[in-house]
């Protein structure tokens, strides 16, 4: 991502290319509301969403999202009380410029998920496993993120197609503000700029304690460090301890924490921010900033092929001096003396000629070996003036062909034509109702309905985000129940939005029923008719040529229809290799005037269809909390699902205790986001930034869980249906009431918090998950509590629902005693008595098979005899 080498090149020049300041804490009460007396930043939000995750977050666990919403807060936080106000700018879809790019990328996560399940189980359950390399980021990180910020009133603006790196550098020129972000290519694109104040890499901020009086007492009148003011030792303080870790213990918790948000040791947090000014490279590099955009695409950008940039460069070269090769060979160019006779000459009078001609002189000097044809050189030197042209900021003069995906409402960056700033425009509450597309783009300026927008533009490259998943196992996207899910989103899209912009292909209409042969004599048979009514002789028209004839035969009509299929790309089958995969939508009937598309029908019937694609659509799931539904309905298609794809064997099955612990983790989970939503409207409750919220999360004593192959298959499962069945909430446009921090929604006792379909990692921790898995309770303190009155009384009414029609051909053990049904009855229970519980159980479900019962009673009698003591050594067997 970026300018190969820049990155690199800048660190080794840090001293002549940078420029420090450093941001104290500032007074809150005279700061206005909406951020108007700080300083504006333009945030490249992807570079953030995926340093702060990593930086303190374990990325193998399958997702720790309410962590990563309070990390989120903290940083946003942090940035205010020094003065910063941020804007944050999301990518769009894809451009086809960086199709074998992106396919690239998705084929490295296919690597990493290969390496994960081919390492040790002691191995990969640390949270630092592979954080050096390729990572696959947790599908719903960005939701968490995105709903952190809304929460907090911060301005977001999201690019329908495209990066957005252009359009945060035209952000930062209108409002004279500095540009974060993790790109090299932001040091190409201010190049240009006048009011830009410079561009901040994220891994150059720091973190210091800011200046405070001399000689801190603490009140007690003598000095005290500064690691000490908090009344006890900083936590950067670690105990040593000898010896190593054994192999089958998990891994304890190592408070890690991003450097972009204060630590909680800071009395007063002072930013230091490192930044390139936009005048710095072309200083360094001597080369005029218009030049700065081919100079970018000779190193190497996501736009440029490899192959191209490995006849630039000898192998043998540092990223540092391909870097000091290009430029220099660049300006040689520019300013010597045959360039400049050339263009007095007049050889060269057109100004695109002259750039065509500079881009081939340059590409002959700077190759090591010369291109074996003319036509070789001119596609180089075409693929190389198209990667410059990618560096061009956007203008805002004319409407774009995004419309109104294109932020129109935006006052900043919006559209600012007269089409766009028309009456066609404004919301519904100047025409009677908007139109379908119109309440997709409302629901987008709140970043809720991207893939939808991403499927609406390019709907022949729908990449599928990559879960953690066995790349030796079947591919889960490729599902028939993930496919139908699908299906049906881009169906209920497709008439919402009046037609996705599939490609068109040329219909040539031949009637079948007529006969050729026949058709002819009639023609001819006409022919006759009409010359004898003209009277013309006969020899006449035998000396006519065939195409003066005087009736013609009817040509052919021909016709042009959309290619009604979105083009997926998946895994193939058991592989590491991704190939497309057609998925055919059939055609849609016209709408009436009279009739609405599914997307703007009563909530009621959205909820109703949302249900039946999830095999859901059952009384006791429709009288749920409309926020547990989501839950529940998920679980069932995970179950249903796993069963078309369990074979002959049915080793996909889920058991009773698998969807036990998950109804739990995702109940449990539910209440904490709860909890965590109540503690932000009550302003008596204090705001702890400490403990779970930095990186650490649940101190030192809590423990990793291990990862194991079979827990972590079905999180994957989980996962991936969860981001299909997502698709199919955007496309119905179920939308949460309660993003916006002035939200005034009472949460009910019941459970009660609004429509989370959109918004399903309020039911998801992957810890969590993990240690319920593994028959662990999770701890206390990341915020987890079991209460009888709330979550068993939630958990209850969940599990009838979704148990409801199952039976055992679904889930394997549904009428047998599990563990955590039985925990509550044995807790008062001797070990005998627990033993004697057990027996009794078995003994009943025994009766109903005779043709097993000597064996099971076998089996039976030494499972008892080969336990070992202790409670739960007891029931560990039952379950298998």
């Amino acid at each position: 991502m970026g300018v190969k080498g820049l990155e690199s090149f800048v660190r080794e020049n840090r001293t002549s290319l940078t420029k420090t300041i450093i941001l104290p804490s500032v007074d809150q009460s005279g700061t206005s509301i909406d951020g108007t007396n700080r300083i504006p930043i333009i945030v490249d939000a992807w570079g953030i969403i995926f340093k702060l995750y990593l930086d303190s977050l374990p990325w193998t666990s399958g997702g720790e999202y309410l962590r990563y919403y309070k990390l989120v807060k903290k940083l946003v936080k942090g940035w205010r009380k020094v003065g910063l106000e941020p804007t944050f700018v999301f990518d769009g879809a894809g451009p086809p410029e960086k199709h074998l790019t992106t396919l690239s990328r998705a084929a490295e996560k296919l690597l990493a998920c290969q390496l994960f399940y081919t390492t040790s189980v002691a191995s990969r359950s640390s949270p630092s496993f592979a954080r050096g390399g390729k990572v696959v980021l947790p599908f719903f990180a960005s939701q968490a993120f995105t709903f952190a910020l809304h929460r907090l009133g911060v301005k977001t603006h999201f690019v329908p197609g495209g990066e957005a790196d252009a359009i945060c550098v035209s952000m930062a020129e209108k409002v004279g503000g500095y540009v974060f972000g993790r790109d090299s290519d932001f040091i190409i694109l201010i190049g240009r700029t006048e009011r830009v104040r410079g561009y901040v890499p994220i891994d150059m901020m720091n973190w210091i304690e800011g200046p405070q009086s001399p000689n801190p007492s603490n009140g007690t009148g003598k000095y005290v460090p500064p690691a000490f003011r908090n009344g006890q030792p900083s936590e950067t303080f670690q105990p040593v301890h000898n010896g190593r870790r054994q192999a089958s213990q998990p891994y304890k918790n190592t408070n890690r924490q991003s450097s972009m948000i204060p630590s909680s040791t800071l009395q007063n947090p002072s930013l230091v921010l490192t930044f390139i000014p936009p005048q710095a490279l072309r200083h360094r590099l001597r080369i005029p900033s218009t030049h700065l955009p081919l100079f970018a695409s000779l190193c190497g950008t996501d736009y440029t092929p490899p192959h191209i940039i490995q006849r630039f460069f000898e192998p043998g070269l540092t990223m540092f001096q391909r870097i000091e090769k290009a430029a220099r060979i660049l300006r040689e160019q520019l300013f010597s003396p045959t360039s400049s006779s050339s263009s007095k000459i007049g050889y060269v009078t057109n100004p695109a000629d002259q750039v065509v001609e500079l881009v081939k002189r340059v590409i002959k000097k700077l190759i090591i070996y010369p291109f074996d044809t003319e036509q070789d050189l001119d596609d180089t030197v075409n693929i190389i003036i198209e990667a410059a042209l990618q560096y061009q900021l956007p203008s805002v003069e004319e409407c774009c062909s995004t419309y109104p995906f294109c932020g129109e409402l935006d006052p900043m960056l919006g559209c600012q034509t007269p089409i766009s700033l028309g009456d066609a425009r404004l919301p519904n509450h100047t025409k009677e109702r908007m139109t379908g597309k119109e309440a997709y783009s409302a629901a987008q300026r709140d970043g809720l309905v991207g893939t939808i927008v991403h499927g609406w533009l390019y709907p022949d490259r729908m990449y599928q985000w990559q879960v953690l998943e066995d790349v030796s196992g079947p591919c889960l996207k490729a599902s028939n129940g993930a496919r139908e899910i699908r299906r049906k989103a881009w169906e209920i899209a497709d008439q919402g939005l009046g037609g996705l912009r599939f490609p068109m292909r040329d219909i040539v209409d031949v009637e079948d029923d007529k006969n050729p042969e026949l058709e002819e004599h009639d023609i001819n048979q006409e022919e006759k008719e009409l010359q004898d009514l003209l009277g013309i002789p006969k020899t006449e028209v035998e000396a006519q040529n065939e195409v003066t004839s005087l009736v013609q035969a009817e040509q052919p009509l021909t016709r042009t229809e959309p290619i009604r299929e979105m083009i997926e790309y998946l895994r193939q089958g058991s592989t590491a290799k991704i190939i497309s995969s057609p998925l055919i939508l059939p055609p849609i009937p016209p709408l009436t005037e009279e009739k609405l598309p599914i997307c703007q029908t009563p909530l009621e019937d959205r909820l109703r269809i949302y249900l039946q694609a999830l095999h859901s659509d059952f009384p006791s799931i429709r009288s749920l909390p409309v926020s547990l539904q989501p839950l529940v309905s998920l679980i069932r298609f995970c179950v249903i699902d796993s069963l078309e794809r369990s074979g002959k064997y049915g080793q996909n099955k889920w058991k009773r205790d698998e969807v036990y612990a998950v109804l739990r983790a995702g109940v449990g989970t539910y209440t904490m986001w709860k909890r965590e939503l109540l503690s932000e409207n009550n302003q008596n409750i204090s705001q702890n930034l400490n403990g779970e919220e930095e990186g650490g999360g649940e101190g030192k004593e809590n423990l990793y869980p291990m990862l194991e192959n079979r827990n972590c298959n079905l999180i994957a499962q989980l996962k991936s249906s969860l981001s299909d069945i997502h698709i199919l909430a955007q496309s119905l446009l179920l939308l949460p009431n309660i993003s916006k921090s002035n939200s005034n929604q009472i949460i009910d006792k019941e459970g009660e918090i609004g429509l989370t379909h959109i918004i399903p990692f309020f039911f998801f921790n992957g810890i969590n998950l993990h240690k319920l898995l593994l028959k662990q309770e999770p701890d206390f303190k990341s915020g987890w509590k079991w209460k009888e009155e709330e979550e068993e009384k939630l958990f209850k009414i969940c599990w009838n629902s979704l148990i409801d029609n199952l039976d055992e051909k679904f889930i394997v053990g549904l009428n047998y005693i599990t563990l955590p049904l039985i925990a509550d009855s044995i807790k008062s229970k001797s070990e005998n008595d627990v033993i004697d519980l057990i027996e009794e159980d078995l003994n009943g479900n025994l009766k109903n098979n005779n043709k097993k019962k000597k064996n099971k009673n076998k089996r039976k009698s030494s499972f008892i005899l080969n336990q070992p003591s202790g409670r739960f050594g007891v029931l560990e067997g039952l379950i298998d």
